[in-house]
């Protein structure tokens, strides 16, 4: 037992003490990484080549044209509007009722649309992110601070309804549908399950009068909207009704 104690305390000072070795120099070596001049797998790439075609496929499915590009903008622009009504169309067709306004978040809108073929992959550019799509059902007390959040930063991207933004609060809200914003009156939101979870500091959102998960990704919805635009033979237009304005 002696023997142990002695043994630790000299591995105790030992660890304490410093070692005396210190770094007198260094060297470095640069190692490129270029893909023209590595070497080619050819069994993994053989083992890739039938996925890759199969995306490739998938990605270049055309789905409808547009006549110009179309651009997200502030405080308003052609691709907010026509996402959200995109989102409300098929959200509607999806919930089986009526739904009052559809809502994006700005930052989620990744990419705009180009001119000419739109594609499969074009959607998965300005939408890529795997967010379901929401229905909330809230108060209009609740529903005027949803608008006032997001126009306080211009970034309010709305669908089935009007507003002009003075001093950072939505004011003259007017529906669609024909509704008016009351603070007591319920109105149904289809929005994205980031914004409704409590994202970008929409916390009030958590306790909505009810939330009903449809099972429908956002981008999915939009695939759909685009493909029977498609269909159609009618091409997108790059137009906005200035439905967000600024006082």
């Amino acid at each position: 037992m002696r023997k142990y104690l002695l043994w630790l305390a000299l591995v105790s000072f030992w660890a304490c003490t410093p070692s005396g070795y210190h770094l007198t120099n260094r060297t470095a070596n640069r190692i490129g990484v270029d893909s023209s001049a590595a070497s080619v797998d050819t069994s993994l790439a053989n083992f890739l080549t039938p996925y890759r075609q199969g995306i490739d496929r998938t990605m270049n499915e055309v789905l409808t044209t547009a006549t110009g590009p179309i651009e997200k903008k502030q405080p308003d622009g052609p691709l907010n509007d026509l996402l959200t009504d995109a989102l409300l169309q098929k959200a509607t067709q999806r919930y089986g009722k009526p739904i009052d306004c559809a809502h994006l978040n700005y930052g989620g809108i990744r990419d705009n649309l180009p001119k000419g073929t739109i594609t499969m992959g074009s959607v998965f550019g300005v939408m890529p992110f795997e967010n379901q799509l929401v229905i909330l059902t809230v108060k209009g007390d609740v529903l005027q601070q949803l608008l006032n959040h997001f126009a306080k930063d211009n970034k309010l991207v709305i669908g089935g309804l009007r507003t002009k933004v003075h001093n950072g609060q939505a004011q003259s809200v007017t529906f669609t549908n024909g509704r008016t914003l009351q603070p007591t009156e319920t109105y149904t939101v289809a929005l994205s399950d980031y914004i409704a979870n409590g994202g970008d500091n929409a916390s009030f959102l958590q306790n909505p009068v009810k939330r009903e998960d449809i099972n429908y990704l956002i981008r999915d919805a939009l695939i759909d909207y685009f493909r029977e635009q498609g269909k159609t033979g009618q091409p997108l237009n790059p137009t906005s009704d200035g439905r967000v304005s600024i006082e």
